[in-house]
């Protein structure tokens, strides 16, 4: 049989809206959910010689953006509440998985990511699948892949030192909460919570970019730092705490590390990151910075012109710490190290095609020798809101850097978002006779055109008119 796999990740469905209609904490707006509803329709419907399945690869909503803001919402009820809430200011999205499963008999896979680790509790789970279904629904959430013959697909977090779940703990928890026991003791929220929760939350409501402009590792600490954030020491060392204790995958039977070469030990860069972050934090301009706690926020006549300039160049700095990461981030035939190791080592066992998401980074990373179109590493991307940064902050030329950086942060000051702010939702398509992988690829979703770093580029430019 011919079988059609879509994959998407990373919608972040979540977040109330601003009382003033702007997005406020969602990271993926009304606009981008009609987007979505509208994908989802048009998944071909399953015949007897041509199936069609979607598999929704992790961060499907996010926890974290839902009040009460905590790492981890341990409390069923409150889970429960959240995703409600969740489900109410994303209806369109929802409808449409519903008439995909029930109405035309498509076949969905739902896997976790690391926002929406509580979609695993028992009482979240049980919720979620009465809203979609019924229907032929698979939900992979234990730290198991998604595999369908030689195509492997995981959400990519497990390889993250900042957000590997500690899947252990989760069933105990799990556990628990399914004899109606206490959590005892608590779970080890992930560090990339923590930072969301305790360092970007609390500048979100002033700054609605900082979630887009960063990873949620050590790379976001410089820029918190440059923007008068508190905790960044606090998330570093929890950080340093939750390495040693859980994320590795473990034995159950022994106790020892069952892997440790496929979970990220942390790196160099890491601690390269914070010590920017302290220093900016810390000294010189940085500290006037942080003293006075309201970083970009203000009208231009509400802040003294050398506090402005301080924090300017505290922002200038943490970014261009940043050079490195930013050169390769939208350069859709090159992936970090950290992803492309486990991708080299799953191709070694035997798969053709391996999905990742979780960076929110679409890429197309050949595996093989030469040009042979297979094994192929695929991320998924996003369909949350992306900013990138102009180009030229990073030019050799600091005058031309400083003035970039100025313009672009005019921009940001007054709010106006929609000229660096796009949606550019992407999904993998994989198309299998029996086992035998026919064709793999990325799309962009708004005309289905294989991605390209030329067309991503212009997707995200000031000029695009995909705002």
């Amino acid at each position: 049989m011919h079988t059609t796999i879509y994959v998407i990740s990373d919608l972040h469905l979540g977040g109330a809206p601003a009382a003033d209609g702007s997005r406020g904490f969602q990271i993926f707006p009304a606009k981008t959910q009609g987007m979505l509803a509208a994908f989802i329709d048009r998944l071909p419907t399953p015949s007897v010689d041509h199936d069609c399945r979607l598999v929704i690869a992790g961060d499907i909503v996010d926890f974290l953006a839902e009040p009460p803001f905590e790492a981890f919402s341990a409390d069923p009820a409150v889970a429960r509440q959240k995703l409600q809430s969740i489900f109410a200011h994303t209806a369109p999205v929802w409808d449409a998985l519903r008439r995909f499963v029930k109405d035309r008999g498509g076949a969905l896979t739902l896997m976790l990511g690391n926002h929406d680790i509580e979609l695993s509790l028992p009482g979240p789970r049980q919720c979620l699948l009465d809203r979609l279904g019924p229907g032929r629904i698979d939900f992979i959430y234990d730290n198991e892949a998604c595999a369908y013959g030689r195509v492997l697909i995981e959400h990519g977090n497990r390889f993250d030192a900042w957000n590997a779940v500690p899947h252990g703990a989760l069933r105990r928890v799990r556990s628990q909460l399914s004899r109606r026991l206490p959590v005892a003791p608590a779970f080890p929220a992930l560090p990339g919570s923590r930072l969301v929760v305790d360092v970007m939350n609390p500048l979100k409501a002033d700054y609605p970019f900082i979630d887009l402009l960063k990873p949620e590792d050590a790379g976001a600490l410089p820029i918190a730092a440059a923007l008068g954030a508190v905790g960044v020491r606090d998330v570093w060392q929890f950080f340093g705490q939750f390495r040693r204790q859980w994320a590795v995958d473990y034995d159950e039977a022994t106790g020892e590390p069952a892997d440790q070469t496929l979970i990220s030990a942390g790196s160099d860069i890491d601690q390269r990151m914070f010590d920017l972050a302290e220093d900016l934090a810390a000294g010189g301009a940085a500290g006037q910075v942080s003293a006075l706690g309201d970083a970009l926020k203000g009208a231009a006549n509400a802040v003294q012109e050398h506090v402005r300039a301080a924090r300017r160049a505290a922002l200038y700095k943490a970014l261009r710490g940043q050079l490195s990461v930013h050169r390769n981030a939208f350069a859709i035939d090159k992936e970090q190290g950290t992803y492309l190791v486990p991708a080299r080592r799953s191709a070694a066992a035997g798969f053709e095609v391996i999905v990742y998401g979780h960076t929110h980074l679409a890429k197309r990373v050949g595996l093989g020798d030469g040009d042979t179109p297979l094994p192929v590493y695929l991320n998924t991307g996003t369909w949350a809101d992306l900013m990138r940064v102009p180009d030229e902050v990073w030019e050799p030329d600091e005058a031309i850097g400083r003035d970039a950086l100025e313009r672009f942060v005019d921009d940001l000051e007054r709010s106006k978002l929609d000229r660096w702010r796009r949606a550019v939702p992407t999904y993998a398509r994989i198309d299998l006779d029996g086992d035998a992988v026919l064709a793999a690829d990325v799309h962009f979703a708004a005309d289905d055109a294989p991605i390209s770093t030329e067309g991503l580029m212009r997707h995200l430019s000031a000029e695009s008119s995909h705002a």
